[in-house]
């Protein structure tokens, strides 16, 4: 029996693997056998196994006999079916055993034998109840406490229970508490578990919502501010007037591009990001060049360098966007209205190939210097805080990462380092 309760995972499964050695004919041969549990100031029917009256006795007991069943050699595989028939089969019974835990109920120590005439209020009433000349009781204890209490009676052929059958009952019902207490905290720890995996999946989502707020706003801030300034003052060049209609569509596009990948990419959260090489130059003067108007209509001047030999590293292109719109954006907020100098740059130090973004706006504000890039600190009204921190992760996503420094008086530089593509 405790071979098979220690691979009991089910609580009811548990019970009624114990109340069926109880009753089988090889086991301690009981007509029926009954768990009631302490719950608050009640001692509550919890399972039963067994025959409800004679008639059904006689029925269950000749087709186990014609058919050969052994009801011990089931319990290694239990029906699950079964057992929940089971329990509704007693539904009744063991809702009228329930009984309130009044003065020394269930705070026996052994097992004993109750009849109709026995002290105590809990006895005589499961005595009543079940109909017994004779009810074994055998106590759970916790401490000083009920814990509960296991029911049996010979109530068909009235067999007498000896002594040594009592014992084996108490060890038996040793045993099941045991594997009730162990199910009991196993249930807690998947709910638990599964509680933190909710938890964790909408943090999850929140931070993706997040992180799709804040790359969306870059490429749309980058659309708004042209479409506005072609609008208070439009142009008669068409040349001029069409190219910056296809900067907006571009933004537009960029937008509808971020939300796409951030939800494959949520989508398949494992995969990671798929590098490939990438031609930093080439991708740095593409995304300045998208930013040209707007820092133009803020009075900043825009400028880019890269060797014109290409510059290959290892690197996923909407990444590497996603980070360079970061840093260009937050150096144009630097810089506000008052005009400056922004200036991209990229660098071949290997292993390395660098990306800078530098600006000659305001240093970064103190709470930020300490990490700029741990994320939830902002110093714009409306701002995330995300976007830093979402540069660094993407950056060590491709095998890179992201430095910051003031070291070159007047100016705040961010330094993307990406693996050479070899």
């Amino acid at each position: 029996m405790s071979e098979v309760l220690e691979t009991v995972v089910d609580p009811e499964v548990a019970a009624w693997s114990v109340l069926v050695a109880y009753t089988a004919g090889e086991g301690l041969g009981f007509n029926r056998a009954f768990l009631l549990l302490a719950e608050g100031g009640q001692i509550r029917g919890w399972f039963g196994v067994g025959p409800r009256s004679r008639e059904e006795a006689r029925e269950l007991w000749a087709d186990l006999r014609q058919r050969g069943v052994l009801p011990l050699d089931r319990l290694t595989e239990p029906d699950l079916e079964a057992v929940e028939a089971e329990r509704k089969r007693h539904a009744a019974t063991l809702a009228a055993l329930s009984h309130d835990l009044v003065t020394g109920c269930g705070v026996w120590r052994r097992a004993f034998i109750g009849r109709s005439n026995h002290p105590n209020p809990c006895v005589r009433h499961w005595v009543a109840v079940l109909d017994s000349r004779e009810l074994v009781v055998v106590p759970l204890m916790a401490g000083s406490q009920p814990w509960g209490v296991v029911l049996a009676d010979n109530f068909v052929t009235h067999a007498p229970a000896y002594h040594g059958t009592l014992e084996a009952a108490e060890t038996l019902a040793h045993y099941l508490r045991a594997a009730l207490e162990r199910t009991q905290l196993l249930l807690r720890f998947q709910e638990e578990k599964r509680r933190r995996m909710l938890a964790e999946h909408a943090t999850a989502l929140l931070d993706t919502a997040r992180t799709l707020a804040h790359d969306l706003k870059n490429p749309l801030a980058l659309a708004g501010g042209l479409a506005r300034e072609i609008m208070s003052a439009p142009t008669a060049d068409r040349e001029s007037f069409t190219r910056r209609l296809g900067i907006v569509a571009t933004a537009v596009t960029r937008a509808e591009q971020r939300v796409a990948e951030l939800v494959a990419g949520l989508a398949s959260r494992a995969d990671g990001i798929s590098l490939g090489p990438v031609e930093v130059g080439a991708l740095a003067e593409r995304v300045t060049e998208a930013f040209r108007p707007l820092a133009a209509s803020r009075q900043v001047r825009l400028l880019c360098y890269h060797p014109e030999r290409p510059m290959m590293a290892a690197a996923a292109i909407p990444s590497l966007e996603r980070c360079l719109e970061n840093l260009l954006a937050n150096a144009l907020e630097a810089l506000g209205e008052t005009g400056g100098e922004i200036q991209v740059a990229v660098r071949d130090e290997p292993p390395w190939v660098l990306l800078v973004v530098a600006d000659n706006g305001l240093p970064l504000p103190a709470p930020l210097r300490v990490d700029p890039f741990a994320g939830g600190i902002t110093t714009r009204r409306g701002g995330s805080g995300l976007g830093l921190a979402s540069v660094r992760t993407l950056a060590e996503a491709m095998g890179g990462k992201v430095e910051y420094d003031e070291t070159e008086p007047g100016w705040v530089r961010f330094t993307l380092f990406l693996r050479r593509w070899s």
